[in-house]
Order: structure tokens, then sequence, then C-alpha cells
């Protein structure tokens, strides 16, 4: 299989569990993997398509535990080898229920997970950074924000994610060599693009979350009876108030206008 589907099947398919069913003596028991697959796509559409090349024995769709939905990506069982192969070399970057779907053979999850160990230490160099550009509006396209990040060297990749219905999530992913991805979110975090303030940092493995950075602010021209509680009251409208502190006078004890 190509580069685009080894990718798509380390990201997808280390957390699925395919449910296997007692082997009969003669079975054939390789199962396909069909990754990038629609949302919407049935189990019967995807037996249609594969039933072209060979009997199909089964057709899994893994589904999210909360909601119930797809998880995008499949496993398919044929009656033989020859019938697994021929499916293989047919409907590999084929376009099935609107997108281009991601054909290979499937591996048992010890394997996968020792492959992407190796694949994401020998793409590391060759991919550089990934960088998070969050607040985005909803109608910057991948287009957009190519043209914006490539005055910094060269885009590898841009990744706009959506929802179940399509719809852009109102953040982007950019791959960049190490150093264009240091200038670009020097240069870019906090830039207006399309009318808005967009974020732009590296992008953290998944589930580690960034530090947390606590920032003061100065708030002035205070009327002389303000007190700490009712600052602290208006502000933890916002979030979590960490210190307030109001100067006062040495002489006369009165605060001084400022927090």
């Amino acid at each position: 299989s190509s580069a685009i589907s080894s990718s798509v099947l380390f990201s997808e398919v280390e957390d699925a569990t395919e449910v296997e069913e007692e082997p009969k003596a003669d079975q054939f028991e390789t199962s396909i993997y069909v990754g990038n697959i629609s949302f919407d796509l049935t189990d019967g559409e995807i037996s249609d398509a594969f039933a072209a090349y060979g009997e199909v024995v089964k057709v899994s769709m893994p589904t999210d535990r909360n909601t119930g939905k797809s998880r995008g990506f499949a496993f398919v069982k044929m009656a033989n080898a020859e019938a697994t192969a021929a499916a293989i070399g047919a409907l590999n970057e084929s376009e099935l229920g609107g997108r281009t779907i991601y054909v290979s053979e499937s591996l048992p999850k010890d394997q996968v997970a020792d492959n992407k160990k190796k694949f994401n230490q020998r793409n590391k160099k060759e991919e550089g950074a990934k960088i998070y550009v969050g607040n985005l509006d909803f109608g910057t396209t991948s287009e957009t924000l190519k043209e914006t990040f490539a005055e910094y060297g060269e885009v590898k990749d841009c990744f706009i994610p959506s929802d179940y219905d399509g719809n852009p999530r109102g953040f982007a992913f950019i791959q960049m060599e190490e150093e264009s991805a240091l200038k670009a979110i020097e240069e870019l975090n906090g830039i207006e693009l399309d009318g808005r303030t967009i974020v732009v940092n590296k992008s953290l493995p998944k589930g580690q979350k960034a530090k947390r950075r606590d920032i003061k602010l100065y708030v002035g021209n205070l009327s002389w009876g303000t007190e700490e509680a009712s600052l602290r009251e208006l502000f933890e409208e916002y979030g979590k108030v960490v210190d307030c502190y109001i100067p006062t006078d040495r002489e006369t004890g009165q605060h001084r206008g400022f927090a």
C-alpha cells in the first residue's frame, strides 16, 4: 500500500478491536482494512463494492462508543487470497461514497503498534513539525492557509478537521520543516486571517496538554471604594482568578486606584 494509506492505517486503527469469529477449518483468515470511508456509508454499500472482486464473507465497521457513529474505517473479509488481492489492487485510492478510500491488508494489533512506532520514527525528521492553527473562520480554506504559511517555507500538509456533517471545526494542522515551522509560529500567532485573530502554536502529541500560562492583567482607574472581592467576582465570570492585588498607599492605607 502507499505511504498515504499507511499513515491512515496507523492513525485510525490503533484503538480498533475487530471482533473475531471462531475460525472454520478451511476459512481464509486475512482481513482487509478500508480507511477514510464516509461516515454515512453502510456495511451493505461496502460489501457491494468489494463483491465485484469475489465473495465477501464479512464486513465490520467499528463505531464510536459514545455516539454510536462510524469511526471512518472498516474491515472486510473475502473468501480467498485471490479475491483479497484483487480487491486491494482495484479499490485502493478509489472513490467510494464521495471520498478517496485507502485499502490494504489488515495487520494484527501488535504488528500495527510496532509498525506505527517505526513509521513515526522514520518520518519524524522527514515530516518536520506539526503546527496547530486555532480560532479559524469557518470559511477559511486549506488554500488560504497554505498560501499564508508558504511565506515561511514549504507546506508539506494542511488538514482542516470536519464534523460528521462535513462542517469545518474551526482549527487546522499544518506540517512544515522544523525551522520553517518555528518561524511561521513566531510571525503568524495572533494575526488576523479572514476576520479572525488566529492562534498558532506547535501541535502537542495526543493526550499531552499545554502547560498552564498565567497572565497578569492591569486594571486601572478604579473607584476608591473598589474591593478585591468585587474584582474577583467580576473577573471569575471569565475563568479562575489565581491572584488579585490592589496596591495601597503606605501613609494613608488607601488603595492607589489600580490592581
